[in-house]
């Protein structure tokens, strides 16, 4: 029962993610945002990627150690994610960072 209440919880914390990510698609400010926004595939790895970065920074024991994920994280988008200009890139940098956030 404990974990169909936190499967709930994240599906909704993602719905909320979701959400926002479909409000910065009226104004993408980047060209990786458009490709986003314009593309399903790429939006939809998006989503798995914060599914998998919610998971792991959710398993973290300790705020320390999610600070250091948050960073990674923050650091593979200014440096991997943002250099991508199309969209097999994306898919590519995306893919290898799920994979990477679900095997860590």
């Amino acid at each position: 029962m404990m974990t169909f209440r936190f499967l709930v919880a994240a599906l909704a914390l993602m719905s909320a993610a979701v959400v926002d990510a479909a409000q910065d698609c009226s104004r993408p400010k980047s060209n990786v945002e458009r490709l986003i926004c314009s593309n399903d595939r790429v939006s939809e790895a998006n989503e798995r990627l914060a599914f998998s970065f919610f998971l792991k920074y959710r398993r973290t024991p300790n705020d320390e150690l999610r600070e250091s994920i948050r960073l990674e994280q923050r650091d593979w988008e200014t440096k991997v994610r943002d250099a991508c200009e199309d969209v097999p890139c994306l898919l590519r940098a995306y893919e290898e960072r799920t994979l990477y956030l679900d095997q860590n």
